[in-house]
């Protein structure tokens, strides 16, 4: 009885290390690899590239540290960007690009919103490799 008993305690403790061990992993990879398609209507520029009219997965490779998206057409790379994340309050309701003219009318992507996520990704030239050299 006693050694049921402590191979039961044994049992339990280790599925619960275990169950722990999952749940946090997968907590800190919460948003990382996430992907959503997006649709660029007109030539954007990004920090890091610029995108030509057309459908993109756009894909969150790390959620900490040094966040980055990916945009791809196909399998095909097109660019990789530095961002910033903001956490929102709630899910968006609906994918939602914000994008500022700027210099001789270069349009230029600031922010994404994608509809059901809790994230706001946010583009700027001080996110870029190199900015402010």
């Amino acid at each position: 009885m006693k050694a049921t008993c402590r191979y039961m305690l044994m049992f339990a403790v280790v599925l619960g290390l275990a169950t722990g061990l999952g749940l946090a992993k997968s907590a800190d990879k919460s948003t990382a690899g996430k992907s959503a398609n997006i649709v660029i209507t007109s030539t954007t520029a990004t920090p890091d590239g610029e995108l030509q009219p057309g459908t993109y997965k756009m894909t969150l490779l790390n959620a900490t540290g040094a966040p980055q998206v990916a945009f791809y057409q196909g399998k095909k790379l097109i660019c990789k960007c530095p961002v910033k994340i903001e956490i929102l309050p709630t899910k968006a309701a609906y994918t939602q690009l914000f994008v500022e003219t700027v210099s001789k009318g270069t349009r230029m992507l600031r922010t994404v919103s994608i509809g059901g996520w809790a994230e706001k990704v946010i583009f700027s030239e001080a996110t870029a490799p190199g900015a402010g050299r």
